[in-house]
């Protein structure tokens, strides 16, 4: 199944992709530091999700409890660790703190596309570093809120940190009322990856479903 979409979100689509992977989650009140980050990923990259974790854990401890930021990267370093109990815990902790501190502003600006997904996974193999992420509210595929997308999904080059696949699950009309994952291309073209029916599907199984698709 092919179909194409708008060139609205085509331009957004292109905006995303401009963003570098490693602002998971941008929050201009974090005082997390850059060098401090960086390790954590380094950790990531190796599949170290023990000591990424104790890593957070440190500056969730010394800098900012509620920074979303660490907290995304907790949750991360828990889904590698195949925590998930754990980890869908954080990911309650961190809709909590959305909630409070940064919902309200979000709104207020109307959804910036740079403001509106955490990142809950990292899937890391040889060549290729997958980022699975969900957004905070489901964003709405177009000014009508016809329909929303839920999760998004994006392959990287380990080398050039550039975006080579795209994926978004999506729910409206186009879609006859399904939760549907699509590969993006840049000129806006929608592949169908899977269906899942009327039930938002478990995020992990999409990540499966992506990495399969991927054939990784």
């Amino acid at each position: 199944m092919n179909a194409f979409i708008s060139k609205q979100f085509v331009i957004l689509f292109g905006l995303f992709l401009a963003f570098n992977f490693l602002n998971v989650s941008l929050n201009a009140q974090d005082k997390t530091s850059a060098a401090a980050i960086e390790k954590i990923w380094d950790n990531i990259y190796s599949q170290d999700f023990v000591s990424a974790k104790k890593l957070v854990q440190k500056e969730l401890q010394s800098s900012n409890s509620e920074s979303l930021q660490l907290l995304s990267l907790m949750e991360i370093c828990l889904n590698g660790l195949e925590r998930y109990k754990q980890a869908d815990e954080s990911r309650k902790k961190i809709l909590s703190v959305w909630e409070k501190n940064h919902k309200k502003a979000y709104l207020e600006e109307n959804y910036p596309l740079n403001l509106a997904t955490w990142t809950r996974m990292a899937v890391v193999t040889p060549n290729i570093l997958v980022l699975g992420a969900e957004y905070y509210l489901p964003y709405p595929v177009n000014s009508k809120k016809e329909g929303f997308y839920y999760h998004k999904f994006t392959a990287y080059n380990r080398y050039s940190k550039h975006a080579i696949k795209f994926f978004k699950l999506e729910n409206s009309p186009k879609t006859e009322k399904e939760y549907r994952l699509f590969e993006i291309s840049e000129e806006g073209e929608a592949k169908l990856v899977k269906s899942y029916g009327n039930t938002l599907p478990d995020f992990r199984d999409e990540m499966k479903d992506v990495m399969k698709y991927l054939n990784l």
